[in-house]
């Protein structure tokens, strides 16, 4: 390893520590100060929340989440607690995801049920009034505020049972003692998490109303951001056909499915089913989309692309068959996805770190690449370390990386997509001239071709006057005239080679006849048996660039070969009713520099055109519908090409 390697290798490690710290300090940060659950304010003690003046103006707003009284499996109404609670178990229980309906232990399924959650706030002041932000509550509840029906979400009764999900924020006062009871009904039969699984908000209407206009706006920034991304992308798609420029939009279309939910649930009631399903799929989807993008980009071999992305997509559909049947699976059932998730997005980022760093090894450019893939690791590593984690602005810690790297894919591929389109553009111009300069050579050509004609009949006539004349000569015995006459003839007979017709079209056989020249020159016993059928759907521009780029790798092939081995090229074509078929074979020495995701590239002095002959040729077969095969062996290097015959 030289020093220049060193020097990138140390690069790549430093780096990859410092995206490790700066990813630990960034998620660490986010849940420390994005989080509900850690939030520095004055949490209910066994079902009772007493704020002060102080407690208010210093946090107008918090989330509930601690020590909520629980009635299990029973949905209570305030007449119940009219002479008092009533005599029913009760426990205190913490918002969180890993909540049950029953808490009996002999349910196997005790995600379902039904549940009362009760808690009471003593508030500073009863003239002013204070807002319940309610979150997503699984699946169906009858929300009361002293008292009085406030809120109801779906149909929690047993004999009605109906779910629906929704973000509602409810207003109200507090009693003239200063009191808020808050009670809530719940009852879920439909999904696999229940209850009350994430904190309401408390606080003024102010500042609940400025707290969910900041993160719906954020929501509506980035959903705006994927908008722009996808108009762009089809922008591109429409012009140059490149099919990573569509899955790019598709994985910000699934970008938008997985992260408009805030929206959605302020806006609409939402059934439970397919709404969470779809939710979910898309972020799974969105997994599997920069998954294949990854493995485009950094170039991984066709048989472990496939078995990878194979396998995200049996998580997509295994998440699939999951909701369907979310309403009868049990306990260990539940457990047991849940923890294959959690495997599944561990192992995914393992091997995008993997890969990318195998990729960065062989290019600096792909450093960044890597580091967004370490970014990626440590977001799933900190989501299993911090569990207790629910965003105040923002999303999850997954939906930040994978913005992150749906950004970085899409910096690379527009700066590969605009690299491609200049040198598209500059193609074309330069074919468009070249156009135009063969027809005017064409045009030369021809009336060359009838001078030479025009010549060829006067020396084969001047040839008859020279004999006519030298019979006179030796009848009237003039040896003076006689030996001019002999060397006149000399003289005209002329020598050199004449071109030959291969195919009729004089550009074509123009660009034949120079590497036939060439091979003669050079040493190389050159074959040619060209013909193509009329009409055909090449032009000679595109016949030329063809055969000139084939031609001029086969010549050089053999002129790397030893100066004793024996230089062969052969070039036959054949023509069938549906199809035209061309075979191009050439020794060499059997060496091949391999080229970074797919055919060869030829081996010239100036790296700038490496492998483009070859990869022109395979546009220009892709153009006509048709295919273009490389077969190299031990001597022979070998492409066949097949193009459909229009008729």
């Amino acid at each position: 390893m030289n020093r220049q390697n060193r020097r990138q290798m140390l690069r790549l490690y430093l780096g990859m520590l410092l995206s490790v710290l700066l990813a630990s300090l960034f998620f660490s940060g986010l849940y420390r100060f994005n989080n509900k659950y850690t939030q520095h304010t004055t949490q209910p003690i066994n079902g009772l929340l007493i704020l002060s003046e102080a407690d208010m103006e210093q946090h107008p707003s918090r989330y509930l989440w601690h020590d909520w009284a629980y009635y299990p499996n029973v949905l209570l109404t305030p007449a119940d607690f009219q002479d008092g609670d009533p005599d029913r178990y009760m426990t205190y229980v913490n918002l969180q995801s890993g909540n049950r309906m029953d808490l009996s232990g002999q349910s196997g399924q005790t995600q379902l049920g039904c549940g009362t959650y009760l808690l009471r706030i003593q508030v500073p002041s009863t003239r002013i009034s204070y807002s319940l932000g309610m979150p997503e509550v699984f699946s169906a509840y009858q929300l009361y505020i002293n008292g009085d029906p406030a809120l109801s979400i779906g149909n929690p009764d047993p004999d009605h049972y109906r779910d629906a999900t929704g973000s509602r924020l409810v207003s109200f006062f507090p009693d003239e003692n200063g009191m808020i009871t808050i009670l809530i009904a719940v009852n879920n039969q439909s999904y696999f998490y229940s209850g009350m699984t994430f904190p309401p908000a408390f606080g003024t209407p102010q500042a609940l109303n400025y707290t969910r206009g900041i993160r719906l706006g954020l929501r509506l920034c980035t959903i705006f951001t994927f908008q722009v991304a996808i108009l762009i992308c089809g922008y591109f798609w429409l012009r140059t056909r490149h099919k990573n420029t569509a899955l790019l939009a598709l994985l910000c279309l699934l970008m938008i499915g997985w992260t408009v939910y805030p929206l959605l649930h302020t806006l609409f009631l939402l059934p439970v089913f397919p709404t969470y399903w779809l939710e979910t799929l898309c972020c799974y989807g969105t997994l599997t989309l920069l998954l294949y993008l990854h493995n485009q980009v950094c170039g991984i071999a066709a048989t472990a692309s496939r078995i990878s992305c194979g396998v995200a997509v049996g998580i997509c559909v295994g998440v699939s068959v999951y909701f369907f049947g979310a309403a009868s699976i049990p306990d260990w059932g539940i457990a047991a996805v849940s923890r294959l998730l959690a495997g599944y997005k561990l192992l995914l980022s393992a091997y995008l770190i993997f890969t990318a760093f195998l990729t960065a090894r062989k290019s600096e450019k792909n450093h960044r690449l890597f580091y967004v893939s370490l970014f990626f690791g440590c977001a799933c590593l900190w989501d299993r370390i911090y569990p207790a984690y629910d965003p105040i602005f923002g999303g999850w810690f997954l939906e930040w990386v994978c913005t992150v790297l749906i950004y970085m894919l899409a910096t690379m591929l527009w700066k590969f997509l605009a690299e491609s389109y200049t040198q598209n553009r500059l193609l074309q111009q330069q074919n468009h001239n070249a156009e135009k300069q063969l027809i005017m050579q064409t045009n030369y050509t021809f009336q060359l071709r009838e001078q030479v004609e025009i010549r060829r009949r006067f020396v084969h006539d001047f040839r008859h006057h020279l004999r006519t004349l030298h019979t006179l000569a030796e009848q009237t015995g003039d040896q003076v005239i006689l030996e001019y006459l002999d060397s006149v003839g000399e003289y005209s007979s002329g020598s050199g080679k004449i071109m030959e017709t291969y195919c009729g079209r004089p550009a074509v056989d123009a660009l034949l006849f120079y590497y036939d020249n060439l091979a003669e020159i050079r040493h190389i016993d050159l074959s040619l048996q060209f013909q193509i059928p009329e009409p055909f759907s090449m032009t000679d521009v595109e016949l030329c660039t063809l055969l000139g780029n084939l031609l001029e790798n086969a010549v050089e092939a053999c002129l790397r070969m030893p100066p004793e081995a024996t230089k062969r090229i052969r070039l036959k074509t054949a023509c069938k009713p549906a199809f035209w078929y061309m075979v191009i074979e050439n020794t060499y020495d059997g060496m091949l520099a391999p080229k970074e995701q797919q055919g060869f590239f030829t081996r010239k002095n100036n790296n700038e055109y490496h492998g483009i002959g070859l990869s022109s040729a395979m546009h220009l077969v892709e153009k006509h519908k048709g295919t273009l095969d490389v077969q190299p062996s031990a001597e022979l290097f070998r492409v066949g090409i097949m193009i459909p015959i229009e008729k």
